[in-house]
């Protein structure tokens, strides 16, 4: 099969026969999906479905059937001890990212990049295997943006669900942070980020091209302008 034919198979209802204990709670077995039956790993009793397939080193292919939603770094740490080498797909990811301020500046201006693919919004990324979120955050902004020294803003978090255009679902967690500039050297990881930059609330609004990035706007300048900020 290929990695198309695979991908169709995320979050299909699974029939699994369990034949094994594996670790974390995941049983090894076989899952029944339009009557093939394919090898995979369980975790949970009712209505399992297609959570990710893994592909093996050597070509083969597990597949992580699950009630809930993991994600691919969750899968990697649980099942790293059986599935040395294996890549993961996942039907459900998660990112986090945030909104950046200048420190000290009224009206406030917003970091705002262009990534390589045409979106415009704010740096963010994928968490990997044995992150915690603020690891995930303070990773991207200093691998996107150069920003390795900056604060957060209390009162910010907004966590939403998107689908994503290989029609995953992703769950997206953004925070808003202060930055001084005297205290960082702006510059743009050249294979993701195209442009960058710092704007005032109308034109960021104006720029950034989707309406999750600009309900976030809108929900960080209520928030400063509550905290005198914006």
């Amino acid at each position: 099969m290929t990695d198309l034919e695979w991908d169709q198979l995320l979050a299909k209802a699974a029939e699994v026969t369990e034949q094994g204990q594996a670790t974390d709670g995941w049983q090894t077995g076989l899952a029944r999906i339009d009557g093939q039956a394919y090898p995979c790993y369980a975790k949970g009793k009712d209505a399992l479905h297609v959570a990710a397939y893994g592909r093996r080193p050597d070509g083969s292919v597990v597949l992580a059937c699950a009630e809930g939603r993991p994600i691919k770094p969750e899968l990697q740490q649980e099942l790293s001890g059986r599935e040395q080498g294996t890549v993961w797909t996942c039907q459900y990811e998660h990112s986090c990212g945030a909104l950046l301020i200048v420190k000290g500046e009224r009206p406030a201006r917003y970091l705002v990049i262009e990534g390589n693919s045409g979106h415009i919004g704010f740096p963010k990324g994928h968490i990997e295997q044995g992150e915690r979120i603020a690891d995930t955050v303070a990773r991207e902004l200093r691998e996107e943006v150069g920003i390795t020294d900056f604060r957060y803003i209390e009162g910010f978090r907004v966590d939403s669900e998107v689908l994503t255009r290989k029609n995953r679902n992703k769950m997206v967690t953004y925070f808003l942070a202060e930055f001084d500039p005297a205290r960082n050297v702006l510059h743009r990881q050249e294979e993701e980020i195209r442009s960058i930059w710092l704007l005032g609330y109308v034109e960021a609004r104006e720029r950034v091209n989707t309406e999750l990035d600009k309900e976030l706007l809108d929900q960080a300048e209520k928030l400063l302008s509550g905290l005198g900020k914006a």
